[in-house]
């Protein structure tokens, strides 16, 4: 994704997410500018400092990033998130998801493990196999 417009693009979707959170939460952005300030007390966030991220007029005024984290979980939206991640080549994804795919990885490893071991065993003759064979099957009774 190019990177010129992102600036404009990350405003849209700022304001996409609060609209969405107006329509779908009834919150407003005295809403969620408080209840991000619930969350992140380290951090001053005002309706009309929202208002000035959202304004086309103030293309200075951006959001910080380290704002982010609150807004998704105040508006449950994570659309500008989304946007920052695909812009820099990535993905984001719910715990769940990451750990679905961690033990997706994790299975094909070991597929192409098993796999792999199979071709070397093919390549041992047939004594040196049965005594591994014999071998493995000890050390399982014996635990």
């Amino acid at each position: 994704m190019p990177l010129p417009g992102f600036g404009l693009r990350l405003r849209e979707s700022l304001v996409e997410t609060l609209a969405l959170a107006r329509e779908r939460l009834g919150l407003d952005r005295h809403d969620i500018a408080a209840e991000m300030g619930r969350l992140d007390p380290e951090r001053e966030i005002s309706k009309a400092m929202l208002d000035r991220y959202c304004a086309p007029s103030a293309a200075e005024w951006r959001l910080p990033a380290e704002a982010l984290p609150a807004l998704v979980r105040v508006t449950g939206d994570a659309r500008c998130l989304h946007l920052i991640n695909e812009a820099a080549g990535y993905r984001a994804v719910p715990h769940e998801a990451a750990a679905i795919a961690e033990l997706a990885a994790i299975e094909l490893e070991e597929r192409a493990l098993r796999e792999r071991r199979a071709r070397v065993q093919r390549m041992l003759p047939r004594e040196a196999a049965d005594f591994l064979r014999e071998a493995s099957r000890r050390a399982a009774r014996n635990g």
